[in-house]
């Protein structure tokens, strides 16, 4: 056991230097932004948000399963999860402007002040992740998994996920790098609440327009 955590500990110190030289050898190369920097769901994103609202729409359960109050409660909520998994998936949305970083979510967008962020990394499911002064971990968006740089690479596609990374963290860092301006509600994009509409109205015409 005493072997495998000197290895893990091994394995991180390893990554974090390896972090630290990709992020000086990029600084110079790095332009300041000249506005909002926003981070969207890209193809393979809204793929798989319409990929999993058409397995429900296919196979998910119908109103007439729902023999009690506590059956439709269950369903009903079941749905709202749907549709929010949807949108999660779809329009997940990250925006850096001079302020901080906005994120997309339910009902309105999470700030993050530059001066509260003291990490950005790329986790291994692909989400990136933000560390704070007072130690909370906030999760936002859905890249491509390390473990597919390889394929990536193979196939030429970029590994936006780690780039993405590595840019939010200079901003961190560097606050000349950052937008000179805030975001407009335009570029912050809508809540997830008000797009949950389009699946949740696709599931009600399933359920009682089609049959």
């Amino acid at each position: 056991m005493r072997g495998v955590r000197q290895e893990s500990r091994e394995a991180r110190r390893t990554r974090r230097l390896g972090r630290e030289r990709r992020l000086a050898e990029l600084l110079p190369h790095m332009p300041p932004a000249d506005g909002p920097v926003v981070l969207r769901a890209g193809w393979g994103g809204r793929a798989a948000g319409a990929a999993f609202a058409a397995g429900m729409l296919l196979r998910g359960a119908e109103p007439g399963s729902g023999e009690s109050p506590g059956d439709w409660i269950v369903l009903v909520w079941a749905a709202l999860v749907w549709a929010w998994l949807c949108c999660r998936m779809a329009l997940w949305r990250i925006v850096a402007d001079a302020d901080g970083v906005l994120v997309r979510r339910w009902l309105r967008p999470r700030r993050l002040p530059w001066d509260r962020i003291r990490t950005v990394e790329h986790r291994r499911d692909g989400a990136l992740e933000f560390g704070t002064a007072d130690g909370e971990r906030v999760i936002a968006g859905a890249f491509a998994p390390p473990a597919l740089r390889l394929l990536l690479r193979s196939l030429r596609l970029p590994a936006t996920g780690r780039r993405a990374a590595d840019r939010l963290a200079l901003m961190v860092r560097q606050p000349a790098l950052r937008p000179p301006r805030a975001a407009t509600g335009r570029e912050a994009g809508l809540p997830l609440l008000v797009w949950s509409a389009v699946p949740l109205g696709l599931l009600v015409a399933d359920w009682f327009l089609v049959g």
